[in-house]
């Protein structure tokens, strides 16, 4: 579906005497017009799949702001039921103690980690395994104030369709979901708020 990387492959091939037989399209790429017919299929090809790429793209964005939920897989806190989230009480109070030691206790991810350990908390694949990377994506996730956000992550283009993380939390599509907040949105905000002066007291 990308005409460049299908013309040059085939290029490549032709150099060292190898021949491509594209069955559905009938194309012999050692024909006099073949690299041109397989040129003109290659480049439908390619427009066939932008158009699907924006459909896809019209797709997600109404089922964003339906707020549906991607994937099957638990968050901590939750259970997945359905096309919602449910409270799991067990977990939602190992949430609520790593917001509660990192707001009022002043602790560290890091610390917090060794915490959960020590106290023998399970995190959401049911093991006693904690790293400080968990507890801080425990601390950004605006699941737990009730909200949705999406926009997380996005493909660079449709043709190479390489996923990459976006780091612009401002141009995340944020909506309410049907599910209860485990925090408020205050303490979810200055969590936030504490982790940037973290960061810059790191800097300078």
């Amino acid at each position: 579906r990308n005409t460049v990387d299908t013309l040059t492959t085939t290029r490549n091939l032709r150099n060292i005497g190898v021949e491509v037989y594209f069955v559905e399209d009938n194309i012999w790429t050692l024909d006099g017009d073949g690299e041109l017919r397989l040129s003109l299929m290659a480049t439908l090809a390619q427009e066939e799949s932008r158009k699907v790429s924006e459909w896809v793209k019209a797709g997600q964005h109404v089922s964003r702001e339906k707020g549906t939920l991607y994937g099957s897989g638990n968050i901590l806190g939750y259970d997945r039921v359905g096309d919602t989230y449910v409270l799991n009480p067990q977990q939602a109070e190992t949430v609520r103690m790593i917001y509660d030691m990192y707001l009022y206790e002043g602790m560290g991810t890091g610390k917090i980690a060794t915490r959960l350990t020590e106290l023998g908390r399970l995190n959401a694949s049911g093991v006693n395994k904690w790293a400080h990377g968990v507890v801080s994506r425990g601390l950004n996730n605006q699941t737990y104030m009730g909200i949705m956000a999406y926009g997380k992550s996005y493909n660079n283009n449709y043709l190479d369709q390489k996923r990459i993380n976006n780091h612009d939390k401002s141009s995340y599509i944020c909506v309410e979901g049907d599910f209860p907040p485990i925090v408020t949105p205050e303490e979810w905000y200055r969590a936030q708020e504490i982790k940037a002066g973290r960061v810059k007291e790191s800097f300078s």
